[in-house]
């Protein structure tokens, strides 16, 4: 027996599709097929049409992609000139620290990355 994992990207996909009564997989009884087989279903046109792609979602607010994170300060500086380059905590807490912090460049789960970037992503400042 194969056991199948579903990626946590793909679940939604698969949830809408069931939502609108597409099933890929699911196996109907048809008119045209003999008594006591399955014949595939065919996917309504409707539902087809509103279903948009899986690689063509909007990134998700939150989160920083990975050509965004950067392992050291002098990449981070040459990727965005004229933006304060500053150490985030990749944590739930969302939190930035400038070079004037004494946990700049110092936790255990952080990244470079430029401010402007991970403002809009959501991160902030840190309070002390």
């Amino acid at each position: 027996m194969k056991v199948i994992q579903i990626s946590r990207r793909l679940l939604p996909a698969l949830t809408f599709a069931c939502a609108m009564g597409v099933a890929p997989l699911a196996m109907a009884q048809t008119a045209a097929a003999p008594a006591g087989t399955m014949a595939p279903m065919a996917a309504p046109a409707a539902a087809a049409a509103t279903m948009a792609p899986v690689a063509a979602a909007k990134p998700v607010a939150g989160k920083l992609t990975k050509a965004e994170k950067f392992k050291t300060e002098a990449a981070a500086r040459a990727s965005c000139p004229g933006d304060t380059v500053v150490w985030s905590s990749m944590t739930k807490s969302k939190v930035l620290h400038t070079s004037r912090s004494k946990y700049f460049g110092k936790t255990k789960h952080g990244v470079f990355v430029c401010e402007k970037t991970a403002e809009a992503a959501g991160y902030h400042l840190a309070k002390n």
